[in-house]
């Protein structure tokens, strides 16, 4: 295969730099809850793209320290440029250091937490990654050519190709952590890292928080 089809090939399936980044603070969150023992809620606003604002969930709403603003500059830029390429193993290793500079505001990240079985076993069910229905589409729709379509006892995640419309993955609407990752995503190996831990979040979400 010449390099340019190839390169135009590898660039179709790269997923968007925004669903990176919103996979980076994703995994952010689980690793500051598994490794720190509290939960956190990052997010960006419009009007302030290269601010990254970090809540503290546990804290109470008007407590002096409950939010914390941190700059998403060049670096952050280049770090997701250079996972968006596909270097390997570096969106783990970004989201562990961003982990710990979130935490590192509130407690010190050497502090060992010490919770019993039963508290753990509560906690890892309560932080499980939610996606209500229309930030899972607008996951989905950050691929080109991807889209959601729901009927009535499933939703279908599909790729409009020039031919047809190629079924890649279906959730149940009826049964929470039930869906199938079809053959035609699993071939698909950069796109298959970053979109199925995306269906994986919505099938896992509660069908009345969808």
């Amino acid at each position: 295969m010449k390099k340019k089809k190839l390169a135009k090939l590898q660039q179709q399936f790269q997923p968007s730099f925004k669903s990176i980044q919103s996979n980076l603070f994703h995994k952010m969150q689980e690793k500051v809850t598994a490794k720190y023992g509290f939960k956190v809620k990052a997010f960006t606003q419009t009007d302030r793209p290269n601010v990254l604002i970090v809540r503290r969930l546990d804290l109470d709403e008007d407590a002096r320290n409950k939010e914390i603003n941190l700059s998403l500059d060049e670096n952050f830029t280049n770090m997701v440029q250079r996972i968006q390429n596909g270097e390997k193993d570096l969106g783990e290793l970004f989201s562990d250091n961003l982990a710990q500079e979130v935490a590192s505001h509130w407690t010190s990240v050497n502090e060992t937490i010490t919770q019993n079985d039963s508290v753990v076993t509560e906690n890892e069910t309560e932080t499980k990654d939610q996606m209500i229905l229309s930030a899972f589409e607008d996951e989905v729709a950050s691929y080109t050519n991807f889209y959601v379509e729901t009927t009535d006892d499933r939703y279908e995640v599909k790729e409009q190709t020039k031919t047809e419309s190629r079924l890649l993955a279906t959730i149940s609407t009826q049964s929470e952590n039930e869906y199938t990752i079809e053959t035609a995503l699993k071939r698909k190996y950069k796109l298959k890292l970053a979109l199925i831990p995306i269906i994986e979040a919505f099938a896992n979400t509660p069908i009345e928080n969808r």
